[in-house]
């Protein structure tokens, strides 16, 4: 299988789709100024999947790093030194994706325990990243 980019990140994975998305904010001037000074990591966990994706911003530069998932030790905080977490299901993963679920749908299913969210301020940054490509 060949790779997407340097990283250990295979073609038609999760982590693979993650780094499609956010991997264009490395080219948009307004990302590089507003997170020049920013370091922080998200971890995005389909916990029906076959891996997660961590999301690394450092000093205006994006990365993304495929990790197995399968054994819970490889995405504990201690292990890979992530700000946020978000876990859910492919499907609302896909819909959040998408731009289908609303922020009141998306609380609902947190507290439904459908998703699940550690440090939502840094994963709030997700879509506020976003935003900066549609400028």
């Amino acid at each position: 299988m060949s790779e997407t980019n340097s990283s250990n990140i295979k073609e038609g994975t999760f982590a693979a789709e993650i780094l499609k998305t956010y991997n264009p904010l490395n080219n948009v001037a307004k990302f590089k100024e507003k997170y020049a000074e920013s370091s922080f990591k998200i971890l995005l966990n389909p916990k029906d999947g076959q891996d997660a994706a961590l999301i690394t911003i450092d000093k205006g530069i994006l990365e993304v790093e495929g990790i197995e998932n399968q054994n819970k030790k490889n995405l504990e905080q201690d292990e890979l030194g992530w700000d946020g977490f978000i876990q859910t299901s492919l499907e609302l993963f896909d819909e959040i994706g998408k731009g289908n679920l609303t922020q009141s749908d998306i609380v609902k299913k947190v507290v439904a325990r459908k998703i699940k969210i550690k440090n939502p301020k840094i994963v709030a940054k997700l879509a506020e990243m976003m935003a900066l490509t549609d400028d």
